[in-house]
């Protein structure tokens, strides 16, 4: 079996990943613009290069207690639309030769790795955005 690279980032002190297929790029976290009555975990948009980028909040999405201030923009597209995923840190990039995919009640969740004795989870984007 081929190993897929994903890309790890810390949200609280945990450590997720997601495909690195699934990544166009990533930035410092910049200021963007609130949007009035837009869903708790849109942060705000920002314009990246003349496009515009919703700003997705891991920690909300995830029903995550935020304690540190994220300071990475994972930047990802779908249906030609771009999106930032705010992050804590960005870890690395690691290859796996397989995802422990797992029943999970959270749709976010698509299973989890174990690297270097650390357990990673590995994120659905598809199910992130698409519940946009």
């Amino acid at each position: 079996m081929a190993n897929e690279q994903y890309i790890t980032f810390k949200i609280e002190g945990k450590i997720y990943g997601i495909n690195i297929t699934e990544i166009i790029d990533i930035y410092e976290k910049m200021e963007g613009i609130r949007i009035p009555n837009a869903e708790n975990y849109i942060e705000s948009v920002i314009n990246l290069r003349g496009d515009v980028v919703v700003l997705i909040s891991l920690k909300k999405k995830l029903k995550i207690i935020k304690k540190v201030e994220e300071n990475y923009i994972v930047i990802c597209e779908k249906d030609k639309e771009k999106y930032g995923l705010l992050v804590d840190n960005i870890e690395g990039i690691i290859n796996v030769s397989k995802v422990k995919e797992e029943e999970s009640e959270d749709e976010y969740i698509k299973g989890f790795v174990e690297k270097d004795g650390k357990e990673i989870i590995i994120l659905n984007l598809k199910n992130i955005i698409n519940k946009n």
